[in-house]
């Protein structure tokens, strides 16, 4: 039931409310209520007219006038604030996906933007890790290509760190443990959203080159040339 309206039954019936003048220990904040008393009805406007010509056998009933609380939404000056504590800033949670390629020697490493890896793009890599290896002629190391991937975020516990600093960091790691793992000469970047995700002074790698991705180089044969050029410090220093 409405309060204002159990509190008016509550005044007909002749019965006493009562409102505590401190905050009760684990209830609801305490509101005042400033009850502003209705003025009297004169009796001739609680008369129902009667009709011409017609007696009024008895008085109507009398109408109470309910009084209409005026509600002071001014907690009380014990009471605990109510306010809301600010949500806990988060920082964004970045997510990407890369693939390591380790052919000839070198690491191949590329961002896929969503997309699966296709088996054209391994195949690429691998002619142009044996590509290398002819025009150098050394050997080449392992051509078969061998493949791995990073996620990120690597899990969804959020009381962990999972901003960008903690990304790349834990990218650093997992082609730190490839380059020495598989022993390879240099790093190469496919992609400028790959060369974006690095940070080059966490690695501990002495030749990189950047050029255009794979998937660049699928859609655009022509990109092969630049790409050819780009590769020329692995060429030299083989």
């Amino acid at each position: 039931m409405n309060e204002l309206r159990r509190m008016a039954y509550l005044e007909a019936m002749g019965i006493d409310a009562y409102v505590s003048r401190g905050q009760l220990a684990g209830a609801a904040v305490t509101r005042r209520l400033a009850v502003t008393p209705a003025q009297p009805v004169p009796a001739t406007q609680n008369r129902v007219p009667a009709a011409v010509g017609t007696a009024v056998a008895a008085d109507p009933v009398p109408q109470f006038v309910t009084p209409i609380p005026q509600i002071d939404n001014v907690a009380h000056s014990g009471a605990p604030s109510t306010t809301a504590a600010p949500a806990p800033r988060r920082d964004v949670v970045p997510q990407f996906g890369l693939v390591a390629i380790t052919a000839g020697g070198w690491l191949w490493l590329e961002e896929m933007c969503g997309m699966p890896l296709a088996t054209e793009q391994v195949q690429l890599v691998q002619a142009m890790a044996q590509a290398l290896a002819n025009v150098s002629k050394t050997q080449p190391g392992k051509i078969e290509p061998e493949i791995a991937h990073f996620d990120w975020p690597i899990h969804t516990n959020q009381q962990l760190d999972l901003g960008e600093q903690a990304a790349q960091a834990s990218l650093a790691a997992f082609i730190g443990r490839r380059l020495e793992l598989q022993q390879c000469r240099g790093l190469v970047l496919l992609g400028q959203a790959c060369k974006a995700r690095m940070q080059l002074e966490q690695l501990d790698c002495g030749l990189v080159v950047s050029t255009v991705s794979s998937a660049e180089m699928l859609e655009n044969p022509q990109l092969k040339k630049q790409v050819w050029r780009d590769l020329q410090p692995f060429v030299s220093s083989a």
